[in-house]
């Protein structure tokens, strides 16, 4: 072990002179002192001032397995730091074959408290913390049902972290299962440090450069329980806040839980306001390189007059114009990420309106283009899931380059050539743009384009499980109204 400084070695009783009957060793950095000497000193000192036998006591810890979340493992050296690593406090006694390990962990994890990333108006206000036992009594106190299921394994050589499959029997598409089953089981790691790295392992094995997420990240239980209940499974991860969704498609990304805590058309409104969002992210710049450098004839000649005394005294070409607007706004991006909340604000004013005013006024870009970078920069941040959102930009900048020679021809290529890959890739075996690419077209205006009333959509959808296909999520008992 190393001699590490927190490890403590307590004789029970002291010894002065004489070798203990008994010896206590846990790591003092994460483990509990109050329960230390609730279930250990106290009993052995109580037994010493009734001048009882200290092996008495001891054997008494071996034998019954006292406290009730003790266990026996063997007296060796690789077992015992193990113990000692997960939390727990180790017994020894003189004359006994076997020790006795208990868990009095203390780690250091933060109180529960509301959604960082995925923001909502109205509905809970508690995220998943970095405990796992925490996470997952949130998802039994919204599901208090016996065909919850939660599944634990241990991955990682050096790390050994806790990982939980959780989902609900009867309703989960048992392929997928059985497929998350044997890579977690095939999954060979030193260190397993977040949900991100063990899904993408799981979907992609490591090998792939496709940007669009295969798994859908969530911090909201809420979020999870939702999903879990139409056939999908949560992956957690201990020390980790958030849990990743699986099988993941398109639709689901952009559904938040807005969409149903509002009245169903407000969240159809909200849901098609993301999709023009998409729209404006993915084509509007290379919509302008097209019309400014190629497709002249498009539009009207009014309108390409404005564009063209816009760009007055702009030394280069549109496209170069476009490259460092577009550049200059996924630096503003980054920086308002990685900065600290208190001067997050004050990188977006200086990057937004200082740069911004001052690159038009010198003639650098057009005040076009400065209106074009501020509709992509406002159509991203209306994705539900940053990670897609990213994908989405590396693709736009990919059609503002096929822009440049064919303009709007080579949109047309890009843009087929982008759909042909989302029709081509698999979120464990489900279509990434079911139910568009499945042909399920009832299920993609109930609830994935749209959002219709509680009432229109009471049965589950079958995009995710088969299992789940023509199950009632909501019905109303017998003689009563709709309301």
């Amino acid at each position: 072990m190393g001699n590490p400084t927190d490890l403590t070695v307590h004789p029970l009783p002291p010894a002065k002179g004489t070798d203990p009957e008994a010896v206590l060793l846990y790591l003092s950095s994460i483990t509990d002192a109050s329960k230390i000497r609730e279930w250990f000193l106290q009993p052995v000192l109580s037994a010493l001032v009734h001048n009882q036998d200290i092996s008495d006591v001891a054997e008494l810890f071996v034998h019954h397995g006292f406290p009730v979340n003790g266990s026996t493992i063997e007296k060796k050296v690789s077992a015992i730091a193990l113990q000692l690593y997960e939390g727990k406090c180790v017994l020894l006694v003189n004359g006994q074959q076997k020790a006795v390990a208990v868990d009095v962990s203390q780690w250091h994890d933060r109180s529960v408290t509301a959604p960082e990333i995925e923001h909502s108006i109205i509905g809970p206000r508690d995220a998943f913390v970095e405990d796992i036992a925490a996470n997952v009594s949130m998802i039994r106190r919204r599901i208090r049902h016996e065909n919850l299921i939660v599944e634990s394994f241990e991955i990682g050589n050096k790390s050994r972290t806790q990982v939980n499959l959780v989902y609900m029997k009867g309703l989960v598409n048992h392929q997928v299962l059985e497929q998350l089953q044997q890579r977690l089981q095939a999954t060979n790691l030193d260190v397993l440090l977040d949900t991100t790295q063990l899904a993408d392992l799981i979907v992609n094995k490591g090998k792939s450069f496709n940007p669009f997420p295969l798994f859908q990240v969530t911090e909201r239980p809420d979020k999870v329980v939702a999903s879990i209940m139409e056939g999908r499974i949560l992956l957690l991860v201990d020390t980790t806040p958030t849990g990743a969704l699986f099988p993941a498609t398109v639709t689901a990304l952009y559904q938040t839980t807005d969409d149903y805590y509002f009245p169903a058309l407000s969240g159809t409104f909200i849901r098609i306001v993301r999709y023009v969002g998409l729209l404006i992210t993915l084509f509007l710049p290379g919509i302008y390189v097209s019309i400014t450098s190629v497709n002249y004839d498009v539009l009207r000649i009014q309108f390409m007059l404005a564009v063209a005394a816009s760009r007055e005294g702009v030394p280069y070409p549109a496209y170069i114009e476009v490259l460092i607007m577009m550049t200059l706004l996924e630096l503003i991006n980054e920086a308002t990420v990685r900065l600290p909340k208190v001067i997050g604000g004050t990188a977006t004013i200086v990057g937004g309106l200082i740069i911004g005013a001052s690159v038009a006024q010198s003639h650098l870009v057009g005040n076009i283009m400065i209106v074009i970078t501020g509709a992509v920069a406002i159509g991203s941040f209306t994705v539900a899931n940053y990670m897609i959102g990213v994908a989405w930009r590396i693709c736009s900048y990919a059609l503002a380059l096929l822009a440049i020679p064919w303009g709007l021809n080579g949109i047309a290529i890009g843009s087929a050539f982008i759909l042909l890959f989302l029709c081509h890739i698999k979120s464990l075996g489900v279509p990434y743009l079911s139910p568009l690419s499945t042909w399920q077209f009832k299920d993609f205006f109930k609830d994935m384009l749209f959002r219709l009333p509680l009432m229109l959509h009471a049965i589950r959808p079958s995009i995710y499980s088969q299992a789940a296909k023509g199950t009632k999520r909501l019905s109303l008992q017998e003689g009563e109204d709709t309301l």
